[in-house]
């Protein structure tokens, strides 16, 4: 393996506190949890039955036209290193009764992706909010006709905007995104859905309530793959300096050494994207940050003037794609 361990922290300051209180009451691994107003007997059940992410895996010809895509920046000297905004579409599907989330919350969580991306250049930056009452989008699942009316009537601007859409998901799942590399194709369907438990200042107390799981949805959004993708094989997330990890995380285990042969290295357990708690989470390494700058730079190069108009990165997306 021999990959190079780097481990750098985009701690958020103002979840401290927070994370103190609330992270505390479920650090027992027996103890039943509820995630999405389903409870599970226990963090274990969850894992195994429950879906903390649904973003799909990426397919071998994907992962060899990303290799490819990032050899030729580096051989080509393109950084990208400017700021980016993006402009958020909030998409808040409501039943009437419940899931018609405040302005607060929307506010809360931008904040802390804007905290947490600033090593990416990435300033997020809400557009506006539609409110929407319909109870078949309100429990949305991956691929299925409600996710595709959803976003074919409320997308906007994909290519120049995230489209951030909260809903009461369905068997404990947390949320998906699609990735960058299928904007283009896919161009309605782009953006991340998200539960809505998980937002800043939910009513349903779960390991999973401290806004991290659209810090990882958006992960997915920028290009990253799951620390723990592909296990102990290579090229596991594409990523040298997170440790190769047969298995996603659960709760919060510190210090626990990878259980794949020739790693040496702790599991990346604080990483955003493992599936450790919310509490946990704390980092991406400098690798993970040079990748979503190099996805989003590439494949979301709308969100960029300057990068549209860069007759460089036209050729080589001419070439490569």
């Amino acid at each position: 393996m021999n990959r190079r361990e780097f481990v750098t922290s985009s701690v958020c300051a103002c979840l401290a506190t927070t994370v103190a209180r609330v992270g505390a009451p479920f650090a027992a691994e027996g103890g039943p949890i509820t995630v999405g107003g389903k409870q599970y007997a226990s963090r274990k059940t969850f894992v195994e039955t429950g879906r903390r992410c649904g973003t799909p895996l990426p397919s071998l010809y994907d992962i060899r036209r990303t290799q490819r895509v990032r050899s030729a920046l580096r051989t080509n000297h393109v950084e990208f290193n400017t700021n980016t905004i993006i402009p958020v579409h909030f998409h808040v599907i409501h039943d009437g009764a419940t899931g018609n989330l405040p302005d607060r919350q929307l506010k809360a969580q931008v904040d802390l992706l804007n905290k947490v991306y600033a090593p990416v250049l990435l300033q997020f930056q809400i557009a506006d909010v539609g409110r929407h009452q319909n109870e078949e989008w309100y429990h949305v699942g991956i691929s299925t006709p409600e996710e595709t009316s959803m976003k074919t009537e409320l997308g906007q601007e994909t290519d120049r905007s995230l489209n951030f859409y909260t809903a009461d998901l369905p068997d404990g799942l947390l949320g998906w995104a699609t990735f960058p590399w299928l904007l283009w194709a896919q161009p309605r369907m782009d953006g991340v859905v998200i539960n809505q438990m998980s937002l800043p200042g939910s009513d349903q107390p779960s390991p999973y309530d401290l806004s991290m799981t659209a810090v990882h949805e958006i992960g997915n959004w920028c290009g990253l793959l799951h620390t723990f993708e592909g296990g102990c094989l290579e090229p596991g997330d594409e990523i040298s300096d997170t440790a190769y990890e047969e298995v996603s995380a659960q709760g919060c285990p510190l210090r626990q050494r990878s259980s794949c042969q020739g790693e040496t290295r702790f599991i990346p357990v604080e990483n955003y994207m493992d599936y450790s708690d919310d509490s946990c989470m704390k980092q991406f390494t400098p690798l993970q940050v040079q990748r979503m700058k190099d996805m989003v730079g590439y494949y979301r190069y709308a969100l960029q003037p300057a990068v549209t108009r860069s007759a460089l990165l036209a050729r080589l997306r001419k070439e490569l794609d």
